[in-house]
């Protein structure tokens, strides 16, 4: 730990070699995280709680997967609340560049 005028900043080492993912993976897993959102959107809160759960451990899991793969903290919040939203918020998140190439 190092201290740099009274705030502590934490320097992490990198041990391992981050795993990279393809395009082909990246697309699948962008695909995947908003197919469950869709799923969460269209769930009956109160009836279906422990499906949303289950659901919501599930994106946990890809999004872990992302960030160890190196997609930065800001570019994944925004595909988030882009998929959390039933219109696309921005122009520029992981899954909307993807279907922005599709369209030409």
């Amino acid at each position: 730990m190092m201290v740099f005028g009274g705030a502590y900043t934490v320097v992490q080492m990198e041990l391992f070699e981050r795993p990279r993912l393809s395009a082909d993976e990246l697309a699948s897993v962008v695909a995947e995280v908003r197919n469950l959102y869709w799923c969460i959107r269209n769930t009956r809160r109160g009836i279906h709680d422990a499906r949303r759960r289950q659901v919501y451990r599930r994106i946990a899991a890809y999004k872990k997967r992302l960030l160890v793969a190196g997609v930065s903290k800001r570019e994944m919040l925004d595909f988030l609340a882009c998929c959390r939203s039933k219109e696309c918020r921005s122009k520029g998140c992981l899954g909307c560049m993807d279907r922005a190439a599709q369209l030409g």
